[in-house]
């Protein structure tokens, strides 16, 4: 018994200053969208990106690999009501070019949205994930704590139909906070390693603990965003692990 009580003051204990909001995997499939890329009648899917707010504005967050691969019009797809796919070119949301704001170091890519008309002001000002909710400081997620993954798999787009919904996974940190090589640049940046490896087109969804859901009371007392999927760090012996940029990285684009 007192073994449990100390992971969970352990697993507490770092994120006591954030404010006191949990949110459903419902809720936070909202604030979760699909990054695709539109030229003439195709549209690929890219990755995933999150709508994030600091109460005066809203961001795009995601991953610079997912940002960067836009080569035609970028579009955003979003779940709606009654688990409906709904698809909105991105510069309905932007004013002037789309210019995206990436991190020097690591693999976070930022854009300023606005709403264009009372429905997308609604729909940002309802399902926008807090700042204020988004890891603090440099520290590593505790490997005894339980985290969620959301995001769009593009393996799912080749079977979209009436019916539409995000994916989700749990998984725990295998790693402290490492100085690692990017995937896709090869620049070193901190990461920390989730046990499961990761699927195409996760990329840039957010990896969150605290989720409100019923029977479960281990964790925080809120729900945080304390990391992006970057990709999959392997060898060859087969072994697969996540990269998650720490989302204190976020913090630095958005002050």
């Amino acid at each position: 018994m007192k073994s449990i009580c100390f992971i969970f003051l352990l697993s507490t204990f770092a994120f006591n200053s954030y404010s006191q909001k949990k949110y459903s995997i419902d809720d936070l499939s909202k604030m979760v969208v699909c990054i695709a890329d539109q030229m003439g009648d195709v549209t690929t899917p890219l990755g995933t990106a999150t709508i994030v707010s600091d109460s005066l504005k809203y961001y795009l967050v995601t991953a610079v690999h997912v940002s960067s691969l836009v080569k035609a019009q970028p579009v955003l797809i979003f779940k709606i009501d009654g688990d409906v796919a709904y698809s909105l070119p991105l510069k309905q949301f932007v004013k002037g070019n789309i210019v995206w704001q990436n991190h020097k170091e690591a693999d976070i890519s930022v854009i300023e949205i606005v709403a264009y008309n009372s429905d997308s002001k609604k729909r940002l000002s309802d399902w926008s994930f807090p700042v204020k909710q988004v890891l603090k400081s440099k520290e590593a997620v505790p490997r005894e704590m339980n985290v969620t993954i959301i995001g769009y798999p593009i393996a799912l787009f080749n079977q979209i139909g009436r019916d539409f919904s995000a994916f989700t996974f749990r998984s725990f940190f295998s790693s402290g906070l490492l100085t690692m090589r990017r995937a896709d640049t090869g620049n070193k940046s901190v990461f920390q390693l989730l046990e499961n490896p990761s699927m195409q087109g996760l990329s840039g969804g957010p990896v969150l603990v605290g989720i409100d859901q019923a029977g479960y009371a281990f964790g925080p007392n809120q729900t945080i965003l304390v990391g992006i999927v970057h990709g999959t760090y392997s060898d060859n012996t087969g072994g697969k692990l996540a990269m998650i940029t720490p989302a204190y990285y976020i913090r630095e684009i958005i002050k």
